[in-house]
């Protein structure tokens, strides 16, 4: 943990505003004015289909590699298949004989973080502000063992049966403290099993505890689920959105049309997009609509537009406020920790000696904690702000903290 000294650190604001606007792309192609395509921006949008990494600056491009989207550069990807991506840190994780490697694709240095065998792989999942890989092996009676890094080889975590095959329906909260996955409750013959019961589980990653919700149609395919990281509630999208809380304790359901649905939720905005979309003979069209993701109430109505596929959604925004901002005083040392909202790639601490106030302004990089020796006594007013290639976010909860 990298330690500073107040005294030497001069006052340094972030560079970008904290007014940056939610950008939408449905499939390779943004969408504009609201509901309808805008013009092709160069050749980005086709990159927007895979996974990105490193703050949305950096993208992988199967076929091609690392593009720095600042730059235009393109980066050498390294050897091994990509099976996760870091969204606050340029890293990729890589699967190789010998197990799942990190890399840094601006310095190409590699770290062994999933040492020993790997056979039956079926997927990883990364949780941004924890720093840690969740990877699912399958075994030979059908079910997965959800694992981690340990300190020999790998811990597994817990063993459950996904709903369906390929790719897993599973997401992580940034702190790690939950998994949320489509569960087979369930299943015949096999293997390969027949997954007769589906419903959603959530696993205590540190205890192995799971809990399930009972059968929803949303985990059937093209269903998803979207964990949404500034409310701490669980979407299952498909014929119908349920939400839920961390515990899975149901809040409300929606029923909608189409045959087709994506939903994202802005960290930055608060925002709810839920594109739905269906054919009409030889046409297909799309239906994109805005909520207000504490109230649910409609921001932006409904306008439908053509296109050519049901693509998803993906979402380009700044941060949201950084949470659970927590301090610890140890004599005239700080130490702070937080968890990270929207995949900021660096952090501001804003400082000041009266609520409300900033009389000191200091960078921090993309770890979510930060310490600080030879604090004069006193009592200081700290909030937290990220940021990454699309803007500032918000910031965080005042806290005070004295030194004696």
């Amino acid at each position: 943990m990298a330690t500073r000294t107040i005294a030497l650190v001069v006052m340094v604001l972030w560079a970008v505003p904290a007014a940056a606007q939610d950008r939408l792309f449905a499939g390779t192609r943004e969408i504009g004015a609201f509901g309808h395509f805008g013009a092709d921006l160069g050749p980005a949008p086709a990159w927007l289909g895979f996974p990105r990494f490193g703050g949305d600056r950096y993208v992988h491009v199967f076929g091609r590699g690392v593009v720095d989207l600042r730059t235009d550069a393109t980066l050498p990807l390294g050897e091994g298949f990509p099976v996760a991506y870091d969204r606050a840190r340029p890293h990729v994780f890589l699967l190789r004989e010998d197990g799942v490697w990190l890399q840094d694709v601006r310095t190409s240095w590699s770290l062994l973080v999933l040492p020993g065998s790997t056979a039956g792989l079926t997927a990883c999942i990364h949780a941004t502000s924890a720093d840690v890989l969740f990877c699912a092996l399958a075994r030979p009676d059908g079910q997965h063992d959800i694992v981690r890094p340990g300190l020999f080889g790998y811990q597994t975590v817990a063993t459950t049966r996904f709903a369906g095959t390929y790719p897993v329906n599973w997401v992580v909260t940034p702190d790690a403290s939950r998994l949320y996955l489509a569960h087979c409750a369930r299943a015949t013959g096999g293997p390969p099993s027949v997954c007769l019961e589906a419903d959603i589980a959530a696993i205590d990653p540190d205890t192995g505890v799971t809990i399930t919700a009972g059968y929803f149609d949303a985990l059937s395919p093209p269903g998803s689920l979207v964990w949404d990281e500034v409310n701490d509630r669980l979407f299952t999208v498909g014929s119908r959105i349920d939400v839920f809380t961390k515990d899975l304790v149901p809040i409300g359901a929606a029923t909608t049309g189409g045959r087709g649905r994506s939903l994202v939720v802005s960290p930055h905005t608060g925002r709810v997009y839920l594109d739905v979309s269906d054919y009409y003979f030889s046409s297909q069209w799309a239906t994109l609509t805005a909520y207000d993701a504490a109230t649910y109430r409609v921001l932006e109505p409904g306008l439908r537009r053509t296109t050519a596929t049901g693509a998803p959604l993906t979402l380009l925004t700044a941060p949201g406020a950084p949470r659970d901002v927590r301090a610890w005083v140890q004599g005239h040392t700080v130490d702070l920790n937080w968890t990270n909202i929207g995949g900021a790639s660096g952090f501001v601490l804003d400082m000041g000696f009266a609520p409300g106030r900033t009389d000191l302004s200091v960078p921090l990089g993309p770890a979510p904690r930060a310490s600080f020796a030879n604090v004069p006594p006193g009592t200081y007013y700290l909030r937290l702000r990220g940021g990454n290639e699309h803007g500032g976010g918000r910031p965080s909860r005042e806290l005070a903290v004295t030194v004696r």
